[in-house]
């Protein structure tokens, strides 16, 4: 059974994708309590039909991504970033952007690793249901292979990256599956959603590999309620077992777009590293 249906070109004008396409494609995520059917968004690079199989990036909030049209705030980049690095003859890369639910609560719960030890967050229920298994094993078990299976990619190396929510969501799936993921790029996390003792006890759970970790956070992220827990996550892994982790703490970030696409090409050239 098709996981990705109606696959086509984004033609909409006016829009803002660079020099190569990018595809809309129909998904269903059964399990999810709203939003099951949704987009997903594939970039291929202007260099897709001469290169060889390419390592496939996959992002959360697709629709932030490309098209400052389709964005809630402002667009990433992410293709305009992959274009500049084809001109200095770096690395190019299939990037692949799942959009989240429409609403905010149906967003928090879809990349919610868990609804134990919630902290009170702004206006954020402590009952919360918590989807972010059910997303992560359609992504890991439906979408990646279909992905494989309809493009040039190279099948054993991927990502997974986003940001606030889609921040925590991607260090959570990066953990549970560390031989499917090479590397994660978590922004601005959102740790803060659980109770601190509670956050920290879990690290004492994780299994750690050659995978690669790359954490970003700005002090001008809602009254800096992000750093403490983002401060304390690099601090435990690079002092007891992770020695694949690079973090950028900015005294200057906000927590919005324009923050995260200034560190896109520094997380890329991390995961290229030997």
């Amino acid at each position: 059974m098709k996981v990705i249906n109606n696959l086509r070109e984004y033609k909409e004008t006016p829009n803002t994708i660079s020099k190569g396409k990018l595809y809309l494609g129909d998904i269903c995520i059964d399990g999810l309590k709203e939003d099951k059917n949704r987009l997903v968004r594939i970039y291929l690079p202007s260099n897709y039909d001469s290169a060889n199989n390419l390592s496939v990036i996959y992002m959360m909030d697709g629709k932030n991504l490309f098209d400052k049209y389709t964005s809630f705030v402002g667009e990433w980049g992410v293709d305009e970033i992959i274009e500049e690095r084809l001109k200095e003859s770096k690395q190019s890369y299939i990037v692949v952007g799942i959009d989240s639910a429409k609403t905010d609560i149906g967003r928090v719960c879809e990349m919610l690793p868990s609804n134990k030890h919630l902290a009170s967050v702004d206006d954020l229920p402590l009952d919360l249901e918590s989807y972010g298994d059910v997303l992560g094993k359609f992504i890991v078990e439906k979408l990646k292979k279909e992905v494989d299976t309809l493009f040039k990619t190279n099948k054993d190396v991927s990502y997974i990256g986003g940001s606030s929510m889609g921040g925590l969501f991607s260090f959570y799936l990066g953990q549970k599956y560390p031989s499917i993921f090479k590397g994660t790029l978590a922004f601005s996390p959102a740790f803060c959603l659980y109770q601190k003792d509670y956050f920290k006890e879990e690290l004492n759970k994780i299994n750690i590999s050659n995978h690669k970790l790359y954490l970003l956070v700005g002090d001008v992220e809602y009254e800096n309620q992000f750093v403490y827990l983002t401060n304390y996550v690099n601090d435990y892994l690079s002092k007891n077992k992770y020695p694949y982790v690079k973090y950028i703490h900015d005294l200057n970030g906000h927590h919005n777009e324009d923050f995260w696409n200034k560190y896109v090409e520094d997380c890329l050239m991390f995961f290229e590293e030997n």
